[in-house]
């Protein structure tokens, strides 16, 4: 995985995910996921490394959301690993998308002990 450093998070809402994808074998499987993914709204970058079957997604918690990254590479055919661990942590991601979301909707806190008009 060759471009591992364009896919650290540099901005407030950005996330890097690693999704395990035991169907993923070839290159040319990664490219398909690659694509179908890289087109999501939100996605910043994406790279699948077919030796570690696995998928490093990045993107902006603000706009997508880790199911749907999820659901995409079922329907693109290559469905993510399901163990404990992984519905584990899948639900921890899920929750911090959700805060994320949340979190870049709020208003502005009030400043100086000011209350917002």
């Amino acid at each position: 995985m060759k471009r591992k450093d364009s896919l650290k998070p540099v901005g407030p809402w950005e996330v890097r995910r690693k999704i395990s994808l035991p169907s993923l074998r070839h290159a040319a499987d990664g490219l398909a996921v690659e694509r179908a993914i890289g087109e999501m709204p939100g996605v910043l970058g994406v790279a699948a490394d077919a030796e570690r079957r696995r998928l490093v997604v990045r993107y902006n918690a603000s706009r997508q959301n880790y199911r749907n990254i999820l659901e995409t590479a079922e329907k693109t055919g290559f469905p993510a690993l399901d163990t404990g661990w992984s519905r584990f942590k899948r639900n921890g991601y899920r929750f911090t998308d959700e805060n994320a979301r949340g979190n870049a909707k709020a208003p502005p806190p009030a400043c100086c002990s000011k209350p917002p008009k």
